[in-house]
This record gives C-alpha cells, structure tokens and sequence, in this order.
C-alpha cells in the first residue's frame, strides 16, 4: 500500500499519484530540516515518536528534549 503525494505534473494538474514503497529498503535514511512547532504537533498527537528519528547536531538536540518534555508535562 503506498501513500498518495500530489505530483506536479505540466499535462495533469490538481490530481494525486500513488507512489509506491514496494521498492523501499530497510535501513535507508532521508535527512529532512522541519519546523520546530510542526514536530511539536506531531509529538503531541503521537504522530511520531522520539525513537523513530535521530538530532545531526547539538541544538536541534536540545530543541527536541525541551519539546518532548513538554510533551510530557501534565496539562
């Protein structure tokens, strides 16, 4: 099952591909720079979870400990 992704496309506008993961492989890593309040939804939603991604340096770091810890303060 793959996930739909609007592909631009000159010939065809507003209309959705399905791409395909059948060709993904285990163990292979995409870098991506988010916005800190996005991951901090998606932390709160549980839409992604702290295991599933690693900091490349220092600050991002500290950023995603304080957003976890907030994450797990009691409103």
């Amino acid at each position: 099952m793959g996930m739909v992704f609007n592909i631009p496309q000159t010939s065809r506008t507003n209309r959705a591909e399905q791409v395909s993961w059948l060709d993904w492989k285990p163990g292979s890593q995409v870098c991506i720079s988010i916005d800190a309040d996005c991951l901090a939804r998606l932390m709160a939603k549980k839409q992604l979870h702290i295991q599933d991604f690693s900091c490349t340096d220092e600050t991002s770091k500290q950023i995603v400990r304080g957003l976890l810890l907030d994450c797990l303060r009691v409103p």
